[in-house]
């Protein structure tokens, strides 16, 4: 007599699956105070206009913005304010 006598036959199924590869960003850190959470960007002749509406009470409320930078942008730490324009690259 044997095991499995009237049960069907036990198969396994591997999936083989490609690996996956996943992003890993390092924080940016300031290299002159150590700060890793406060930054802060500058853009030199920056043009901002808004489109605004008129209540009926006199008050405003802004309906669109828009922003053309025609200069430069640098960027800042925000504790020691040294210029890392250089790592702006790694945003």
């Amino acid at each position: 007599m044997t095991k499995n006598a009237g049960r069907p036959e036990r198969r396994h199924r591997i999936v083989a699956r490609k690996p996956v590869t996943v992003m890993v960003r390092e924080k940016l850190v300031c290299p002159y105070c150590g700060n890793d959470e406060e930054f802060f960007e500058v853009a030199e002749n920056a043009y901002v206009v808004v489109h605004f509406l008129q209540n009926e009470d006199g008050t405003f409320v802004p309906m669109e913005e828009n922003m053309e930078i025609t200069g430069v942008v640098k960027f800042y730490c925000g504790r020691c304010q040294a210029d890392l324009s250089h790592l702006r690259d790694r945003l």
